[in-house]
């Protein structure tokens, strides 16, 4: 699976050029802890859809997440490559629009984080992998889990992908180098029936989240 994630970072850049220094962020020692906020909505598409058409569409029930993540580098410039590697500790608290209880999630996963740029701009992209338990199966989740495998799970595979830019590149000031603002999909899914450990399911969710990060 690691391996899958390289690639994946790979065909999201042109070229495999350590520009590791454009990106700011993460980039020293000194700043290896991070915590980030974010809230978003389900959508209504698959994360293959989402990630290939841009397909941002809302998903009609119009359910939603807030959520809290801690992270730690522990690896920068993996194999002399622009990609660094945290592990990450996150909440989610889940808000059914009624359709169910409110209820809480939690992720553990590892992520690598590709710097690169577009256009001169610096910018990080990333990939990560780990494992979820909801309290409840998120609504949306379920519904499509059953409909494709007549099952749901509260424990599921766990993949957060997006990217962020530097909030002070972005308006000019240095000051501001430490937080970072980006678009990230939250996604479960039970890896199409291929572990009992998600008890077999086929499908999962997607939630859509703005996120800011704060490194220290």
């Amino acid at each position: 699976m690691i391996l899958w994630v390289i690639t994946s970072l790979s065909l999201l850049s042109p070229s495999w050029e350590n520009n590791s220094q454009l990106y700011n962020i993460n980039a020293q020692s000194n700043n290896p802890w991070a915590v980030r906020i974010y809230g978003g909505y389900a959508a209504r598409r698959p994360l293959m859809a989402i990630l290939t058409y841009g397909d941002f569409r809302r998903e009609y029930h119009h359910t939603g997440i807030r959520g809290i993540d801690l992270s730690r580098v522990f690896h920068q410039n993996w194999k002399e490559y622009p990609i660094d590697w945290s592990i990450r500790l996150g909440y989610i608290r889940h808000n059914e629009n009624g359709f169910q209880p409110n209820h809480n999630q939690y992720n553990l996963f590892f992520t690598a984080h590709y710097n690169t740029n577009y256009k001169g701009f610096p910018i990080r992209w990333f990939i990560g992998e780990g494992l979820s338990w909801s309290e409840l199966v998120p609504y949306v989740e379920g519904r499509e889990t059953t409909r494709l495998s007549d099952r749901q799970s509260q424990l599921m595979n766990y993949i957060n992908v997006g990217f962020d830019m530097n909030v002070g590149d972005i308006i000019g000031r240095p000051e501001l180098n430490q937080l970072t603002v980006g678009i990230a999909d939250s996604h479960r899914s039970g890896i199409y029936k291929s572990l009992e450990l998600f008890n077999r399911t086929q499908g999962g969710g997607n939630f859509l989240t703005v996120f800011f990060e704060y490194n220290f």
